[in-house]
């Protein structure tokens, strides 16, 4: 009867997530989907043209550190392939953030936060950069702790991107101005104590 007493409360202590009780290095990898709610300027100037920025997905990599208390800073490079309605023979969107969460902590392994993000985002053919400029997003989600140093995580984003004017390879001037697209990521972290 103890051994079975002792075995129940050893799984109710594993179940609670691990108390920050030191700050760690986290990092790891995520994949992303963007769908371009308004594609702005760079499509609406061009009357009759196909737009050139559309829908697409990539992959996400990031590092930060999670201090002992709900913060969390890091910095994230994406690029992801987006839809340029065949005027690019490969359209990427690269992205670089600073990125910060805000963790509401909780008894389970299920942690949501809130976040935030600035940055520079750069759009082209063939990694190519023919317009971009300041990026800055704002969304949620929630990470779950898997093992003691590996979370998955999801949120979901909203995002402004700037760009700059630019003449597209089919010789159309695009006008410069922002963009507003909702993404979700899809992520796995891992961290080391600092």
């Amino acid at each position: 009867m103890l051994a079975t007493a002792t075995g129940a409360r050893a799984d109710e202590v594993s179940a609670k997530p691990p108390e920050l009780t030191r700050a760690f290095f986290q990092y790891g990898l995520s994949f992303t989907a963007e769908a371009v709610a308004y594609a702005g300027p760079i499509c609406s100037s061009a009357p009759g043209a196909p737009c050139i920025f559309g829908s697409g997905g990539g992959v996400a990599a990031r590092v930060g550190r999670r201090a002992r208390t709900p913060w969390y800073f890091g910095i994230a490079y994406e690029f992801s392939k987006h839809d340029p309605s065949q005027l690019y023979r490969l359209a990427i969107l690269q992205q670089l953030r600073f990125e910060a969460r805000y963790y509401l902590l909780t008894s389970t392994k299920l942690q949501p936060f809130v976040l935030g993000a600035a940055g520079v985002n750069a759009y082209g053919n063939l990694w190519g950069i023919d317009t971009g400029g300041p990026g800055a997003s704002i969304g949620v989600g929630v990470e779950a702790l898997v093992a003691y140093a590996a979370t998955v995580g999801l949120s979901l984003g909203y995002r402004v991107l700037g760009f700059t004017s630019f003449t597209d390879s089919g010789g159309t001037a695009r006008d410069g101005g922002i963009a507003h697209v909702f993404g979700i990521d899809l992520s796995l972290e891992t961290r080391e104590p600092l």
